[in-house]
């Protein structure tokens, strides 16, 4: 997801609508710990709440007995607090992208030494318009599984590539930090998500499903998908 600083989202300033999402990205946090993002700019933290919450960015999911909400974002919210600012790009530019998209998924399910699997790729968002021109980024959807559940496999596999983490949750989440990292390929016009988007959008289009890869490598026993499904 790619927005502009000058866009308006759910009557707030684009910078600001993403700044609040991103408080609440992947997790409950009471409203009055993320009020003072609202100080200096003259908007009231209450209205723009319900306000994001009305256009689908935020959901509410308890009332505190104190009369404190409590707030995370939704599947869009989420898309929000990942979006970048920046120039949108040409159709052409995002037509590459994809096949290179593509051609790396079909080179990462070939590797035997890889941990994860990509089970399947999807692309939603503006790219599949073919009427936008440019757009924005190339938004898609990655659902991923396990060669191995082993549950020392991931922190092992971690310690065999030489790199060093800060904290052992970052060792653990190394598998999929390397897949992303692997299909992105450095792009900043490429955003993934393991969200589930038919939440969202019935608007989708599938690349790549491991299913029909004939050069993947075949799927031990036991493998399973870890992302929704």
């Amino acid at each position: 997801m790619r927005v502009a600083r000058t866009d308006v989202i759910a009557g707030l300033p684009a910078d600001l609508a993403r700044k609040v999402v991103r408080l609440f990205r992947g997790r409950e946090v009471a409203a009055a710990a993320a009020e003072g993002v609202f100080d200096g700019t003259g908007i009231a933290a209450e209205r723009a709440f319900a306000d994001l919450e009305a256009a689908g960015y935020l959901e509410k999911t308890d009332t505190d007995q104190d009369g404190y909400d409590w707030w995370t974002t939704t599947i869009l919210g989420n898309a929000l607090a990942m979006a970048s600012f920046g120039r949108p790009i040409s159709r052409r530019t995002a037509d590459r992208l994809v096949s290179g998209l593509i051609e790396r998924a079909h080179i990462y399910n070939a590797d035997p030494a890889r941990l994860l699997f990509i089970h399947r790729l999807r692309l939603f968002g503006s790219y599949l318009d073919p009427s936008v021109d440019p757009v924005g980024d190339v938004d898609v959807e990655l659902v991923y599984g396990r060669r191995n559940n082993d549950p020392r496999a991931a922190a092992d596999y971690a310690a065999a590539s030489g790199r060093t983490f800060s904290t052992y949750l970052e060792k653990l989440t190394w598998p999929v930090t390397e897949l992303v990292q692997h299909l992105k390929n450095r792009s900043a016009f490429i955003s993934i998500t393991t969200e589930d988007i038919s939440l969202i959008t019935d608007r989708t289009e599938t690349i790549y499903l491991i299913s029909e890869d004939a050069s993947a490598v075949p799927l031990p026993d036991g493998a399973r998908t870890m992302s929704h499904d």
